[in-house]
């Protein structure tokens, strides 16, 4: 899994999903020179480290959304309505839910 290599960031919200928590940090410095404005990371309950990212990155030939899992990586053109924190989870919590089907579970916003 090509996972992000964070070296500090900000929590900016949590949810409460079925058994996960997402957690979106914002602020992000990174070692793997990857310019991250929202990260969405998602714990299984009882498990410490993510087991999904979603990642909105910044690059100069336009931004992309990175899905990463243990299943693999995978890059798309980021959606023009990403343009703060708000419309990422916005983006982000469905298509995680999609991805570890928990389309039955709603988001409970903790923080």
């Amino acid at each position: 899994m090509s996972i992000p290599k964070i070296e500090t960031a900000i929590p900016k919200r949590r949810y409460q999903i079925g058994t996960f928590s997402a957690v979106i940090l914002g602020d992000i410095e990174s070692e793997d020179d990857v310019r991250y404005r929202y990260i969405c990371a998602l714990v299984p309950e009882g498990v410490n480290e993510p087991v999904l990212y979603i990642a909105h990155i910044r690059q100069s030939g336009g931004d992309i959304v990175r899905i990463a899992s243990a299943d693999g990586t995978q890059d798309l053109v980021a959606p023009d309505s990403i343009q703060d924190l708000d419309s990422f989870c916005d983006q982000a919590l469905p298509v995680a839910q999609k991805l570890l089907s928990l389309t039955d579970e709603m988001p409970a916003r903790l923080m």
